[in-house]
């Protein structure tokens, strides 16, 4: 039984991506997702300029202000993701918390607190913000709900239950048109 849940924020329930490509004036369109589908890394530098050019991490960090984060869009499905969380399981406020990991920017921690309020001010006090790995807070009756291979993998491997949430930048890019029906079909599996 799934006592708590650990939703992460960005690019599940806010467009990062669109964001940061904004921030770095760079055309993105997330329906023709310009980069190999399966394979994102911000870290692996593979944001490019629309003259081609690479774009670094510090680039991007530098980007990631309170400004920026208070901005954010939602994703298209982040209000359904969240609504299927709650509705499919009935889970209570109490159950579910928002778990989500900032850019090294000092203004980064800040700001996601600021778009939290703006957007989810009922969870202010339920929002967890570290850069600690999501994993040590894995237990049999957690679960993690998370769009980066890494932080499921190691969710699951830590003992607690995890969703890749299909975007296109992780090997579950085959369901990034279903997102709001594999959360929906994955909840109602472990119930």
């Amino acid at each position: 039984m799934i006592k708590t849940v650990f939703l992460d924020v960005d690019d599940v329930l806010a467009n990062f991506m669109k964001g940061l490509h904004k921030a770095l004036n760079i055309s993105y369109d997330y329906s023709n997702y310009p980069y190999e589908k399966g394979n994102w890394d911000i870290l692996g530098y593979q944001i490019k300029s629309d003259d081609g050019s690479l774009i670094t991490f510090d680039q991007c960090n530098d980007c990631c202000n309170t400004s920026f984060w208070q901005h954010l869009e939602w994703m298209h499905d982040g209000r359904d993701i969240l609504r299927a969380i709650m509705n499919t399981l009935d889970f209570h406020l109490e159950t579910v918390y928002l778990l989500t990991t900032p850019m090294p920017n000092l203004e980064s921690a800040s700001g996601k607190m600021i778009w939290v309020n703006d957007n989810l001010p009922i969870y202010l006090k339920r929002t967890i913000i570290t850069q600690a790995p999501k994993h040590l807070l894995a237990r049999p009756d957690t679960l993690l709900i998370d769009d980066k291979n890494e932080n499921v993998d190691g969710f699951r491997e830590a003992g607690g239950k995890a969703l890749l949430i299909p975007r296109p930048w992780n090997r579950a890019h085959l369901q990034a048109d279903r997102t709001v029906e594999v959360v929906k079909e994955f909840l109602e599996r472990i119930i």
